[in-house]
């Protein structure tokens, strides 16, 4: 009896050496959970996917796209009756290639462009697009710009939605953007200069 007394006391010593730890040690059950609270999303750090449904954040991104010549994000906000708009200008590049291709080239190549005449004639509009957005004189081009969004209400699936662009200087030119909703998701149709390629 004397050992089985003895046996419990060593368990109990033992079980409270183990489990036993001061109370500023033991964590509160509010300490224990992880708490995030919410933190906006800088415009210029967020995907196409997270602003397809903010039309001023679709345009905010867009500029910004253009202004560093991100050639990825404007493929991924422009509408297909953009690139319908951007395949007109490429059908008219490459019938003046056809036409006087050394005059052309020339033209081309003081812009920035690389390609040569063949790979043009192989591009599609994406391919235009992607060319022309990254050229030092297209990002210079919307670098001098600001842009002030106006008003407007969504109703359906197409907007018109005014804007303001402002320079340093004081010059202000006021344009429309309009965007057409593609499987739920906002996208560019026409900007300010998006149909005058150099």
């Amino acid at each position: 009896m004397k050992q089985i007394t003895f046996l419990t006391v060593l368990m109990v010593m033992f079980a409270a050496s183990v489990y036993a730890q001061p109370i500023e040690d033991v964590p509160s059950s509010q300490d224990s959970l992880q708490t995030t609270e919410e933190v906006p999303i800088p415009v210029e750090n967020v995907s196409a996917d997270t602003l397809v449904n903010d039309p001023s954040s679709v345009l905010q991104e867009f500029l910004q796209a253009l202004k560093t010549g991100d050639s990825f994000m404007i493929s991924q906000l422009i509408s297909e009756d953009g690139l319908d708009e951007i395949d007109i200008m490429l059908d008219i590049l490459k019938e003046s290639i056809e036409d006087n291709e050394e005059s052309t080239m020339s033209r081309l190549s003081a812009a920035g462009y690389t390609a040569t005449a063949d790979e043009i004639d192989d591009w599609s509009s994406i391919d235009y697009l992607k060319n022309t957005i990254v050229l030092p004189v297209m990002k210079a081009r919307y670098s001098l710009y600001d842009m002030q969004i106006g008003e407007y209400s969504i109703n359906g699936d197409e907007l018109v939605i005014p804007l303001i662009f402002s320079t340093a200087s004081g010059v202000q030119l006021p344009y429309e953007a309009n965007l057409v909703k593609d499987d739920d998701q906002w996208k560019v149709t026409n900007f300010m200069g998006l149909n005058s390629f150099p």
